[in-house]
């Protein structure tokens, strides 16, 4: 009887977060359509990944974080500690200031997006659930080159023009097995359309000109896994984090189209898949007491097995390694405003997954930032700088400096809590 009692809450909870994920879906499609980048480096494989930030508790240095206020769904695992009495909503932004250098050039890209909508909050003693929506990948390229037509002295310029990107529509779970040990898993919805063009046109107007039309539409399923272990000694205590994602194709439908002379001279329609890359990550977090973590993770994705439309995609794996530490200023007793603060310092160091004349385009960054209460306990409003490079000006490439300011919006709303009337 108990079982059946629990299976029927069980469906209960994921009747209410399917019809919410529907209405964040429908709210928020239109937001995450834009761009998120201006990066010459998304031109590569499914574009830029949006996974840098390690600074707020839902970035990248979190496999092993939990708190009762904080939807990490990077681990499902950790939804399992969220306060039974909040439902928690999250809204976050970020502005990406870049500077991009090759030989003597220089140009500049500032761009303004949603990057997470996400609610959350404890279904039961033993199961925390959260609903979440952020972007995976994002093209945002514009490269021209003169180019010299073969076995003739005439030339032509071409231009290439990505925009568009994959989005990512989660629902994590978190199940708690004994005090200690807490199992997750999100179960992942991608979709999203990657837009590639180019143009050739004739330097001197003199031919025909040509633009070339590639549109990528994805619509598939995935998931992945995670695991925190928790050890306790004195009031301290050190936490296991794990993350695991097996590679799965993702059904996609990619719509080829040329034009020449104004006219469409040939179009073609092609149904397959794409693969998300098997994955894995560990990270390990000490808690001194309530108000220091410290954290470290890895993250390592298998790219050079996938493939799209059954042909390798020519990536490399990637290799992430991100520190962390949130210092909570607040011991219960605070009055004064700096004392309230959470403050947050991290850095990362990424492989990534492409290569370019025999150069790794690696990117290494750090950050600082603050976390503000809001009056009454309803929220918090988390603030993050992070400065990074990506690339190299080595062999003519391109070498990103970029600034990224992040901040995201935490509310909470108290349930079961019974008012007093006079």
């Amino acid at each position: 009887m108990r079982l059946m009692k629990s299976f029927k809450s069980l469906k209960s909870v994921y009747k209410v977060c399917f019809l919410l994920a529907i209405g964040l879906l429908q709210i928020s499609t239109n937001l995450m359509a834009q761009n998120n980048t201006s990066s010459p480096y998304s031109y590569y494989g499914l574009g830029e990944l949006m996974t840098q930030d390690v600074l707020n508790p839902t970035g990248m240095a979190s496999l092993s974080y939990r708190n009762g206020s904080v939807l990490n769904v990077n681990n499902p695992a950790a939804l399992t500690q969220l306060d039974s009495l909040k439902f928690i909503f999250q809204i976050g932004m970020v502005a990406k200031f870049s500077n991009l250098t090759q030989g003597n050039d220089n140009d500049s890209f500032n761009d303004l997006n949603l990057s997470k909508l996400a609610f959350g909050f404890k279904a039961s003693p033993r199961y925390g659930v959260a609903v979440s929506l952020s972007p995976y990948t994002s093209l945002g390229y514009d490269i021209t080159n003169r180019e010299l037509v073969e076995g003739g002295d005439e030339y032509f310029v071409r231009s290439q023009i990505g925009t568009g990107g994959l989005n990512q529509l989660m629902i994590s779970n978190g199940f708690k097995i004994t005090n200690d040990l807490s199992l997750g898993v999100n179960g992942i919805y991608v979709f999203g359309n990657n837009s590639r063009d180019e143009f050739i046109v004739p330097e001197d107007n003199s031919g025909t000109s040509y633009q070339n039309n590639s549109k990528l539409i994805s619509q598939g399923l995935h998931f992945n896994l995670g695991a925190q272990y928790k050890i306790d000694f004195a009031k301290n205590s050190l936490m296991l984090g794990l993350k695991y994602q097996p590679k799965i194709g993702v059904s996609a439908k990619r719509i080829t189209q040329v034009i020449s002379l104004g006219s469409e001279r040939y179009r073609d329609t092609d149904r397959g898949q794409y693969d998300v890359p098997e994955s894995y990550g560990a990270s390990l977090g000490f808690n001194k007491g309530k108000q220091l973590w410290i954290g470290a993770d890895y993250l390592m994705e298998k790219w050079s097995e996938t493939k799209k439309f059954e042909r390798d995609n020519l990536l490399l794996d990637r290799n992430k390694f991100s520190l962390a530490t949130i210092y909570n200023a607040n011991d219960g007793y605070a009055t004064k405003f700096l004392k309230k603060l959470t403050y947050r310092f991290g850095a990362f160091y990424d492989t990534g997954y492409i290569e370019i004349r025999d150069e790794r385009i690696k990117t290494r960054g750090f950050g600082f930032g603050v976390g503000m209460p809001l009056a009454r306990g309803k929220g918090m409003i988390n603030v993050s700088f992070e400065f990074g490079q990506m690339g190299t000006t080595d062999n003519n490439i391109v070498r990103e400096d970029f600034g990224r300011i992040n901040l995201e919006v935490n509310l909470f709303e108290n349930w079961f809590v019974k008012r007093k009337y006079n």
